[in-house]
């Protein structure tokens, strides 16, 4: 079987809301938008969840719903005082304020508006000059 990869699907409660987040906030333009389906230019695919689809009548509704800890959606920065005063001015609750990993490189991690965890990481080029 051969099957190309797409995208990762986030099943998120208000599409609305998930949208101003993505694109708004996140500044993520917006491919393709089917009403309660989304596709980011980014490989992620936002679903509005519909409590009378397969996956929750299968899986159940709770599953789909539970805020999302078993995985990271990752992003880079150049300008990690930009993405800060963004956060901040936005009210996005936070994991961690800035913080240096120990292989050097500052990191923002924030919720999504479902609970899932959005790492914000600095680029290589830009943690190696900062640590010159």
């Amino acid at each position: 079987m051969k099957a190309a990869y797409h995208s990762v699907v986030l099943f998120v409660r208000d599409i609305e809301k998930s949208k101003r987040f993505y694109n708004g906030t996140m500044q993520i333009d917006i491919d393709m938008d089917m009403g309660i389906n989304v596709i980011p230019k980014n490989g992620i695919t936002l679903w509005q969840i519909n409590e009378k689809h397969i996956i929750p009548q299968t899986v159940g509704m709770n599953k789909l719903t539970h805020k999302g800890i078993g995985f990271e959606l990752y992003f880079e920065t150049e300008n990690m005082k930009k993405i800060a005063a963004t956060i901040e001015e936005n009210g996005i609750p936070m994991v961690h304020k800035f913080h240096e990993e120990l292989w050097g490189q500052g990191t923002i991690r924030i919720y999504d508006p479902d609970g899932n965890i959005i790492e914000i990481g600095e680029t290589l080029r830009c943690f190696l000059t900062r640590m010159k």
